[in-house]
């Protein structure tokens, strides 16, 4: 406990001065008494002093502060006549941007990230059943040095509710231009996602593991899931949404966090205008709410290219009729 305060002390000696001067044995038992009571309410003042010294030492909960972004539009198109973009950073330094154009899997590549030179033939060429329509492609690098694709087909052109039904497939490649073909990695009719399994962006956590985002009706509503795997082939659906009403999810990691951005294509969710936004997430599971990066009609599939800890640039796909393309914004992190 801490020594008495002066002020206790004084008006403790004061008192002891006045009542020296009774004699009696009364007044000394009554002396005493009164005594006692002030040394039992200076110990009580002392008690209080303390515990709101102890309170006022107890560290308060650190509120976690979310990444703020100046964001920039990036001039002219990034492609003119091809859409739903992956961009993926080479060892070189170079990046590739993998896009759709009909109903194939396409390529460009890049010195610097915004002016791409078209790559000669087809990454993925669409097949028949479910691949009668290719797009969606995603890129994790191997352990190995080879590249895996993850990708979309469907059985036909259209959304939910039209008879299009999308599964997620994979292929194999080790120079990023010619893949071979591995088959279907999730089954939408199968997995619990109501027929669709979509535009799925692959992430290689820190132990390993791959980790799919993906669009599914699971729900019978656009939102977006996940599943996971050990090996990159076999895949098992996590459980719960990651995010509701957006789509279109693109991942990227800064310093320990999650930044998934998505997509709002529709009026389905009210409390957000169409554009594109990016939600900060601590476990990759449970995302805080939408931050804004810009809005704007016809505006789809964000994909992340990380420049560096400070900074970001995020392409998608555009519809300016009657043509598509591929642009860009960059963000940096404002300190």
């Amino acid at each position: 406990m801490k020594e008495p305060s002066f002020i206790s002390v004084s008006i403790t000696i004061l008192f002891l001065i006045l009542l020296s001067g009774c004699s009696s044995t009364d007044d000394e038992i009554l002396n005493d008494e009164v005594i006692e009571d002030l040394l039992i309410n200076d110990t009580i003042h002392e008690d209080i002093e303390d515990l709101i010294s102890e309170t006022e030492d107890v560290p308060t909960e650190q509120v976690k502060e979310t990444l703020t972004f100046s964001w920039n539009k990036d001039s002219d198109s990034r492609i003119n006549d091809g859409s739903v973009p992956f961009i993926h950073k080479l060892k070189d330094g170079r990046t590739r941007l993998y896009y759709c154009n009909g109903e194939n899997i396409l390529s460009a590549v890049s010195t610097d990230g915004i002016s791409f030179v078209k790559e000669q033939g087809v990454r993925i060429t669409k097949g028949t059943g479910f691949e009668l329509s290719v797009c969606d492609p995603t890129i994790v690098d191997l352990p190995n040095g080879e590249m895996r694709m993850y990708y979309k087909g469907a059985n036909k052109l259209g959304g939910p509710g039209l008879g299009s039904i999308h599964k997620i497939y994979s292929a194999i490649s080790t120079d990023g231009l010619t893949f071979k073909k591995e088959g279907i990695r999730i089954d939408s009719e199968t997995n619990g996602d109501n027929g669709w399994a979509s535009v799925p962006d692959a992430i290689v956590l820190q132990d390993g593991r791959i980790r799919i985002y993906y669009v599914t009706a699971a729900e019978m509503e656009h939102s977006i899931g996940s599943a996971i795997s050990s090996d990159g082939l076999n895949f098992v659906k996590e459980p719960g949404i990651r995010v509701r009403n957006l789509v279109d999810p693109a991942l990227v990691r800064i310093d320990d966090r999650y930044l998934l951005f998505a997509a709002s294509i529709n009026d389905g969710f009210k409390s957000l205008p169409r554009g594109v936004y990016y939600l900060e997430s601590s476990d990759g599971l449970n995302f805080d709410e939408p931050v804004e990066v810009f809005k704007g009609d016809n505006v789809y599939d964000p994909s992340v290219l990380k420049i560096d800890d400070k900074t970001i640039r995020v392409f998608y796909g555009k519809i300016n009729p009657p043509q598509m393309g591929i642009e860009s914004y960059t963000g940096k992190i404002v300190e």
